[in-house]
């Protein structure tokens, strides 16, 4: 039922979008970011959600620029919506305040990123989210969503926690944001983070669209080079898709449309680049399973990523 005590840790698309869609089913959110102008907007104008789906607007019960501000609201679930890149510093801050009986979900993409939560807390105290929704942020205060493919996925690295993953996977379904639990969480994560790998590295190294990439021949074959690659990798840990994946992998990245991934856009910026399928080359390495094209189109951005580095300095 309606009225769970949510701290959101993270305010751009990923965390606006979810707490405008929990706070619209009267859901008690408090939202945090280290970047005052959004979190201004918000308390002051609440959230419009614009783009796919629903187009509202709403109000979140409390805002902060710290995860340390939680301590003073009754918070029983914090939501860790910011790149992993930062999550090791976010576990840092709300380990400072966390109390038993609360639990941590990451809604946030990338691999293995619940390990790195349960060494800091205990696999007790950790979910994991995969997201399968997009966005951008608009304005302070209006954030679009760009794609909706349902559904989500929660899975839990405790089996104590597998009624309130299905509790949570169903006051979100209930918002809007349909979210199913799995047993299987790993596997998603994986697959969701095989299809980042694709396309990310193509889009942010070529300058293009994702749609663009898909339509000019060269890039679809780097994408497709990139997909087998990683699939290859997951096979050989243990995580086996259905054989026609490739072809419904590359029908999905079709159907991105006329939008840059994170990627290119934290490179135009001059944003810290996050690297979310950087496992899959590391994991690759150990296993004797290389991926020569996406370690070749990653070292490309990470050479672009430094020059805009220099560029700014």
């Amino acid at each position: 039922m309606p009225g769970h005590n949510i701290g959101i840790i993270g305010a751009g698309p990923v965390g606006s979008l979810m707490a405008a869609h929990l706070a619209r089913n009267k859901e008690n959110i408090y939202l945090i970011d280290i970047k005052e102008e959004l979190i201004l907007a918000i308390d002051q104008q609440g959230i419009s959600v614009t783009g796919t789906g629903d187009n509202f607007q709403t109000q979140v019960n409390g805002t902060g620029i710290s995860a340390a501000g939680l301590a003073c609201f009754d918070v029983n679930l914090y939501f860790i919506a910011v790149k992993f890149n930062f999550l090791d510093s976010v576990l840092d801050d709300i380990k400072k305040i966390f109390k038993p009986g609360q639990k941590i979900l990451l809604i946030q993409n990338g691999i293995d990123n619940e390990d790195r939560a349960a060494e800091k807390l205990s696999p007790d105290d950790v979910l994991r989210f995969v997201i399968n929704y997009a966005g951008m942020i608009v304005k302070p205060g209006t954030v679009k969503m760009s794609f909706f493919h349902p559904p989500n996925y929660i899975g839990a690295l405790s089996d104590k926690n597998e009624s309130l993953a299905q509790e949570i996977a169903g006051f979100i379904s209930d918002a809007g944001l349909e979210t199913v639990f799995t047993p299987e969480i790993k596997k998603y994560e994986w697959r969701k983070t095989i299809l980042n790998a694709a396309l990310m590295p193509v889009c942010a190294t070529t300058d293009l669209t994702m749609k663009e990439a898909m339509e000019f021949e060269e890039t679809r074959f780097l994408t497709e080079k990139i997909l087998l690659e990683c699939i290859q990798v997951a096979k050989k840990l243990g995580y086996e898709y259905e054989a026609d994946f490739v072809e419904k992998g590359l029908a999905y990245l079709s159907g991105a449309g006329h939008h840059k991934p994170s990627m290119s856009l934290d490179l135009e910026a001059g944003n810290p680049v996050e690297y979310v399928y950087q496992p899959i080359i590391d994991y690759g390495k150990e296993i004797g399973s290389p991926t020569p094209y996406l370690e070749a189109l990653t070292r490309v951005v990470r050479i672009l990523e430094n020059q805009k580095r220099k560029s700014k300095s």
